[in-house]
């Protein structure tokens, strides 16, 4: 709802445009009227008012000292000068107090209109702009987690992720060093109810945030196991003083047992920002798993260590393996990482590196509609649930046999759910030719990978994506110069063709003919 005062010391004039001019159709539903500039302002001090039309002549006070006036009480009126004086005077002071636009008496209703609507739209544009920021204020730590959490899945390349970080006004340097740090609510926390357990890990980042904001500063979110997860950052870039960081760790722990009256465990890992996040998490999840370690500095890693860890990270990612159905390498792969393990000797190691395992085998699962536990055997599903991995080598057969289990499970598949996934693949193209029909796009309306979703079309249809998407856009604009009375770029745009000449050259190369000569043998064969 907009409002609009009118403003004449001409009564008859002002009630003319304040009654006669038909301003609900540009969205203004409140019309006032005002008869000297001091009524103007008096009114002002009582109602809301968007838009300001005033007479520049009126007598005490005229339209521009109103208009200087008005904006003090409301800076972000919009303000229209009605005058029936050609004084160029008026005119730069008008421009010099933001009027929006300068009219001379009388003016047409058409003129009035369009100048007014100009406004209007303006108006609405900063409003528009408003509701943005605001919705942005309120949702801010939402969104900042959200991507914490897409930077944890590595989904996001660098760029993208340099765009978001300078969106959400987040300094981290790419590259930069920073410390991953998982704080899990103990007793009596863990047995409260989950919006409770939401206020106690609000309260334990703003103390976290109290304590490291002389040196550092912190990005909080919440993994899907409901652990607070903050990242710790230098704003240069430079590697963090970790003694200092786990001094105040320690002080977080005392500050939550003697304010909050409860206990946390903690586990952190130091990291290269972004490319070392998902490897840091590991790590930090692993830490949590000894409640011995709760208050015990976790010890470095060696160099051979985090060389095996960073081995989990490289190109291709097993998750893409087992998506892909390349078994044979995803074979290949745990065994080049799970094999030096033999020889190491680090239980912490050999436990990061499972729980990296099982978490791309759920991943997997998942993506079926079953847990891993429903996918593997009983005796294999023993050590998802808690069972003690006691060495490397009993780690390196259950991941073996884990991944031929997986095989064997997804390759009972049946046909008709292959499928399914294809003719759910047809309709959405079907249904969007206007759209950028890319491989990824679909992939992700049906939830399977891009080059999984290739070989599937591939294998139902005897064609390739493309070609179908090619098929049905051909068929569809055969359809629409027949029945209808389109303009050709206009059906190019239709099938997803907004280019007509690129239309033109594929309807030539699929008919050999141009989409008006179809259309004008298509009529001809029907007289």
């Amino acid at each position: 709802m907009k409002s609009l005062l009118v403003v004449d010391d001409e009564k008859h004039y002002a009630d003319s445009l304040a009654d006669t001019i038909p301003w609900t159709t540009l969205g203004i539903s409140r019309v006032l009227k005002a008869y000297s500039a001091s009524e103007a302002l008096d009114l002002m001090e009582s109602l809301p008012l968007d838009i300001l039309m005033t007479d520049i002549r009126m007598p005490r006070m005229n339209g521009l000292e109103l208009i200087e006036q008005a904006r003090q009480r409301i800076p972000g009126l919009k303000c229209l000068l009605l005058t029936g004086y050609a004084d160029f005077d008026y005119a730069r002071k008008a421009i010099e107090l933001q009027a929006l636009d300068y009219l001379m008496k009388p003016v047409k209703d058409e003129q009035l209109l369009a100048a007014m609507g100009r406004i209007v739209k303006q108006l609405e544009q900063e409003r528009s702009i408003e509701q943005g920021f605001r919705i942005y204020r309120d949702n801010c730590t939402e969104l900042k987690a959200g991507l914490l959490l897409k930077v944890l899945s590595g989904t996001l390349n660098v760029k993208v992720l340099a765009e978001k970080l300078k969106l959400f006004d987040l300094p981290i340097p790419i590259p930069g060093s920073v410390l991953l740090c998982l704080v899990r609510l103990g007793p009596p926390f863990d047995s409260q109810d989950l919006y409770s357990q939401s206020l106690i890990r609000f309260a334990v980042t703003n103390m976290l945030e109290e304590l490291l904001m002389d040196r550092y500063d912190c990005w909080p979110a919440a993994d899907d196991e409901g652990n607070l997860l903050v990242l710790v950052y230098d704003l240069s870039g430079a590697p963090l003083d970790a003694e200092w960081v786990h001094e105040r760790l320690d002080q977080l722990r005392q500050e939550v047992r003697n304010l909050l009256k409860g206990e946390i465990s903690v586990g952190e890992s130091g990291c290269l920002f972004p490319e070392g996040m998902q490897a840091s998490y590991m790590i930090a999840k692993s830490h949590l798993a000894n409640s011995g370690r709760s208050s015990v500095q976790v010890p470095g890693r060696n160099e051979e260590e985090l060389r095996l860890m960073r081995k989990l990270y490289e190109a291709p990612l097993l998750t893409n393996l087992l998506e892909t159905e390349q078994w044979e390498e995803a074979e290949a792969k745990i065994r080049a990482f799970v094999s030096p393990l033999l020889h190491t000797g680090s239980p912490d190691l050999m436990r990061d590196v499972f729980f990296f395992l099982s978490n791309s085998f759920q991943y997997i699962a998942n993506r079926s509609g079953r847990t891993l536990a429903q996918m593997l055997t009983p005796e294999q599903s023993a050590f998802v649930k808690g069972r003690a991995m006691l060495h490397a080598s009993q780690l390196e057969n259950w991941a073996l046999n884990a991944l031929r289990t997986l095989h064997e499970r997804l390759g009972e598949e049946t046909e008709d759910h292959s499928q399914v996934i294809v003719r759910k693949t047809q309709a959405y193209i079907r249904k969007e030719l206007d759209k950028d029909l890319s491989l990824t796009l679909l992939a992700k309306r049906v939830f399977v990978h891009p080059n999984h979703l290739s070989k599937l079309f591939k294998q139902c249809t005897d064609s390739t994506v493309s070609q179908y998407i090619y098929e049905q856009r051909m068929l569809k604009a055969c359809d629409l110069l027949k029945h209808t009375e389109h303009k050709i770029y206009h059906i190019g745009e239709s099938i997803g063709y907004p280019n007509t000449n690129w239309f033109i050259r594929k309807f030539r190369d699929y008919y050999q003919m141009t989409p008006q000569e179809f259309r004008d043998r298509y009529r001809l064969g029907m007289e």
